[in-house]
């Protein structure tokens, strides 16, 4: 249900290289620092939606699959928490790009409206054509009507 990055792996105090490979319909933790706090990105990996939280409110990955299964009713997986890793490029980096609008533009107590920002936001990985884009809100609405992910 979860992937992690590196640097969430250790803030969660595991073993990266230890993590199994998972691929799927799943979640993504990643931390970034706002403010010399640490933030986590939790974004699906289909849709690209994206739930922006301090990491001082999470201390275990339960925490966080709890959090995802009371704010996400739409998300499709039922079984129980799984941790590991995933090298998704795509994902990535959009990541990256999703760190770029939160690094100086945006406060500790503004993780909310940075939230927001980034589901409205356009994304090169959310396009089923090249050289189009999709917003994360769009691709939630698609994967709940079972039309998202595109098929390759």
């Amino acid at each position: 249900m979860i992937n992690l990055t590196r640097k969430a792996a250790v803030r969660f105090h595991f073993q990266y290289r230890d993590l199994p490979k998972q691929e799927g319909d799943l979640w993504r933790v990643d931390i970034i620092m706002l403010n010399r706090f640490p933030v986590l990105l939790i974004v699906h990996e289909y849709t690209l939606y994206t739930l922006v939280r301090r990491k001082s409110d999470y201390i275990t990955l339960d925490q966080i699959a709890d959090e995802i299964r009371k704010l996400c009713p739409w998300y499709r997986y039922t079984g129980k928490l799984t941790i590991g890793k995933n090298n998704n490029r795509h994902v990535n980096g959009s990541i990256s790009e999703m760190k770029f609008i939160a690094c100086g533009q945006f406060a500790i107590d503004e993780i909310q409206h940075l939230q927001m920002t980034i589901n409205r936001c356009q994304f090169s990985n959310l396009s089923a054509e090249k050289y189009n884009y999709g917003r994360p809100e769009e691709a939630v609405q698609k994967y709940t009507q079972g039309l998202w992910p595109p098929e390759s």
